[in-house]
């Protein structure tokens, strides 16, 4: 026989009418127990429970009535029925609970608050000091402005030796204190959390906000160099210096770190141009151009040449006559492959040079605008008397390359012509070309110039004359054999020049270079053939560098120093080797050989070691390759890269979009709008992600 629920609601009603609790509370149970869905009959039922002193029945009833209105987010209805159970059981820890979040997720702060001090109460009498810490922790948290709560609460946490919930709570209280203006009270609590653990980021953050704010973070920033000397490569601390360094305008200090920082991981290098802006603010615009030479590499590979460009014009608006900047100003525009552009810049740097009494910049712009101006008599006239009244011997090459220009007589301007390798010294205009022959480090700037030529015996006298093309090409490779000798890179000096000579056969240029070594020229004229050039090279190697080897004083600390090349790991014999030297193959625009020597590093590293030697390898083989024109090869790297562990959340932003600017560069519009976007969900303000995603959009 079915149930007639109907009639047991009437029944139900009559009795309670008539005052038969028992009676109505027997059709209740019937008309629930048929229908568990009725939440409202099941409330009346827990009221007549109540009523009838039946305690335990009517909290069962409650409590089922609660916990549906909850699941519904029925918040408010929640609370009355918890209520109702409250009145029947006031030491109910459960419903306290229950109680305290209802009204923390309402918003009813200061009924949350009672609520939790009654179970931290409770804990704390029953010897639960955990538990207890945490309902202090709940009230802490819903009264943002009570800086007593949590000194109390980080004191007690210390005392249970809970370290973490320790320096937790007093970051949380010095970050109060300086809300309040109370920077003095805020080091105090930060400086307890400090002893706690010296590295805790929050405490170190909230201190040096408040050692700023009380204008001193100079205290802060020898707080933070204290704990750099022994975990020099922690990267959060230097990003703390660099913003402390920079907010008190301290730029020698700030450029240390930024230097150390870009070291560990190049993506940070858009820190370079906030130190450029507080060397501008200082009107230090010298300073300003040697940062943005760090950095330009970096701003053009990475599509950023509009933003280089606007440094270079700042930076010049300052100082017009600022010789680091005119190079750079050169190199920008070779970089864009504008002829006008490069003319211009070459012709400032050769003015202000000439004013400054700069001999190095202005026979290099001087033999640049020969090129490119052929018909302007008035540089090569300039050129030659300089050559005259200094001494200077112009390299084969260089002769070769003047010789071969049109002749003064013929008057059209033609700024570039079609062979591009013939108007700018065998390069095409670029970054790393022909106008990197003179390398500024510190403001100082040293000529990568070949040897002079010395009177040679007959045996070079009948060698063919190169087809210029490859005279051009024999002119590269020693200029940059010159730097090697001057900067004490012997082994390379050595290896390059042997592989010139297998090339081209020897040539009395390559045995005055090996004469400026120290192998002694008269070994070198009789190489010819490849074992006897390996037996040269053995003796170079077995051979000191003397006073024979002049050039810049700028020994090989100085330049790892200036390329951010301080060692990153302990001593690692052939890595280091092989990783230092590619870099400053990279820093010359010598991709291939960087990109040989990153090779050789890698495959010494992997990526589970422990070390952050596998990620940057990958990571600047994947800029070689980008620079160099092969995307495809960048994005197996730059994918390699994030094999590393323990990569952070800022270098998966960085490598996400170098993947994005390989793809697009291959011409994969599909996978390199992905990237982009990953990077834009998680940091809409790293570097110009959101112009990128904006113009995907625009474009499909």
């Amino acid at each position: 026989m079915s149930f007639d629920k109907t009639k047991a609601m009437r029944n139900a009603e009559r009795y309670v009418a008539q005052g038969k609790i028992r009676a109505a509370i027997t059709e209740y149970r019937a008309v629930v127990d048929n229908d568990p869905r009725d939440i409202a009959t099941l409330n009346m039922l827990g009221d007549l429970y109540a009523k009838n002193s039946e305690k335990r029945d009517a909290v069962q009833c409650y409590l089922q009535v609660a916990e549906h209105y909850n699941a519904q987010g029925f918040s408010q209805k929640a609370i009355a029925i918890y209520n109702k159970i409250s009145r029947i059981q006031p030491d109910s820890i459960e419903v306290s609970a229950k109680l305290a979040e209802l009204h923390k997720s309402k918003g009813s702060l200061s009924e949350a608050r009672a609520h939790y001090a009654t179970l931290a109460e409770h804990y704390q009498k029953n010897g639960r000091r955990l538990e207890a810490l945490a309902m202090y922790k709940q009230i802490a948290l819903l009264d943002p402005n009570n800086t007593d709560v949590c000194m109390n609460l980080a004191d007690s946490y210390l005392r249970e030796n809970q370290k973490d919930e320790a320096v937790e709570a007093y970051s949380e209280a010095g970050a109060r204190f300086g809300r309040q203006g109370k920077h003095e009270e805020a080091i105090r609590a930060l400086m307890k959390g400090y002893d706690v653990k010296a590295t805790d980021l929050r405490i170190l953050g909230g201190l040096v906000k408040a050692q700023t704010a009380l204008g001193r973070a100079g205290k802060a920033a020898s707080l933070l160099e204290e704990i750099l000397e022994n975990e020099p490569y922690n990267r959060d601390v230097l990003y703390l210096l660099i913003d402390c360094c920079m907010d008190s305008q301290n730029a020698a200090g700030a450029e240390t770190a930024v230097i150390k920082l870009v070291e560990i991981e190049p993506a940070n290098y858009p820190k370079f141009l906030d130190l450029i802006r507080i060397y501008l603010n200082v009107n230090d615009p010298e300073s300003a151009a040697r940062i943005l030479t760090m950095s330009a590499e970096y701003l053009l590979a990475g599509g950023q040449a509009d933003e280089c460009g606007k440094w270079i014009n700042e930076i010049l608006e300052r100082d017009p006559a600022q010789l680091t900047g005119l190079r750079l100003l050169v190199r920008y525009n070779s970089f864009l492959n504008d002829e006008s552009g490069i003319r211009l810049a070459l012709e400032r740097l050769y003015a202000a040079a000439s004013k400054l009494g700069s001999i190095d910049d202005e026979r290099y712009a001087l033999t640049q605008l020969i090129a490119i101006r052929p018909h302007e008599t008035r540089y090569r006239d300039r050129l030659n008397e300089i050559n005259e009244e200094y001494g200077f011997v112009e390299s084969p090459a260089a002769e070769e390359l003047i010789k071969t220009a049109p002749d003064a007589d013929h008057t059209e301007d033609s700024p570039l012509e079609a062979d591009d390798s013939a108007s700018t010294n065998g390069h095409k205009p670029g970054w790393g070309s022909d106008l990197d022959e003179a390398f500024e480090r510190n403001g100082e700037v040293v000529e990568a110039s070949v040897i002079a030529d010395t009177d040679e015996p007959d045996a070079y006298d009948d060698q063919d004359l190169l087809p210029h093309a490859d005279q051009q090409k024999v002119q590269k490779e020693l200029d940059s054999i010159s730097f090697y000798i001057e900067n004490g890179y012997k082994d390379l000096a050595v290896k390059a020049l042997t592989e010139l000579a297998q090339e081209f056969g020897e040539r009395k240029e390559f045995a005055a270079i090996r004469e400026q070594i120290g192998s002694g020229a008269a070994e070198a004229k009789t190489a010819k053939t490849v074992e006897e050039v390996t037996e040269i090279t053995g003796a170079v190697e077995a051979t000191e560098l003397s006073d024979e080897v002049t050039g810049n004083a700028l020994g090989i600390d100085q330049i790892r120093s200036e390329f951010g090349l301080e060692e990153t790991e302990a001593p690692g014999g052939d890595f280091d080797t092989h990783y230092h030297t590619a870099v400053a193959y990279q820093e010359m625009g010598l991709l291939e050989q960087a990109i040989a020597e990153f090779q050789d590093a890698i495959n010494l590293t992997n990526a589970n070691d422990g070390t952050r030697r596998f990620f940057q390898c990958a990571n600047l083989l994947g800029h070689c390759f980008l620079q160099n024109g092969t995307a495809n090869h960048a994005i197996t790297w730059f994918t390699r890269a994030l094999e590393t562990r323990d990569i952070s959340v800022e270098e998966y932003h960085g490598l996400w979009y170098e993947l994005a600017c390989a793809y697009e560069a291959n011409g994969d519009e599909g996978p390199a709008a992905k990237y982009f976007e990953q990077v834009y969900a998680e940091n809409v303000d790293f570097r110009d992600v959101a112009t990128r995603v904006k113009n995907l959009f625009v474009n499909h």
